[in-house]
């Protein structure tokens, strides 16, 4: 079972990514993403990213946004692992706005918990018109 310290590392390391990423804080992605991460890209027409290292060859250098994470619900599933979905604003630094939903599959490691798979679901651009 879930306990509060479970849950309280579990936002902190959703809030994290937002960090990481937006921040190009390379160094820190490890405690973020599994060694098997998958960023299940599918649903916004772009390829899937595999690991750590493609998930920063891919952003690294891009004009990345501010994420804001919210709305989040955890559960907790037989095996272990956690189901997370998340509501989620991106402002990017150059276009609109774009809202959307993470769906997450979250694993407790050796070091803590971490994401292993990613989907983002894009809801809607163009909100501030």
């Amino acid at each position: 079972m879930l306990t509060p310290e479970d849950r309280a590392a579990i936002h902190g390391l959703l809030a994290d990514y937002g960090h990481v990423v937006d921040d190009h804080d390379w160094d820190r992605a490890h405690e973020v993403f599994a060694e098997d991460f998958v960023f299940d890209r599918g649903a916004t027409g772009r390829p899937d990213l595999h690991g750590i290292a493609d998930i920063v060859a891919n952003f690294k250098g891009r004009n990345m946004y501010a994420h804001v994470t919210t709305n989040t619900t955890l559960v907790e599933n037989p095996d272990g692992t956690v189901t997370g979905h998340s509501k989620f604003l991106g402002f990017p630094n150059e276009g609109q706005p774009v809202t959307g939903d993470y769906h997450d599959e979250i694993v407790r490691t050796p070091d803590g918990w971490r994401l292993r798979r990613r989907r983002a679901e894009i809801r809607a651009r163009k909100f501030f018109d």
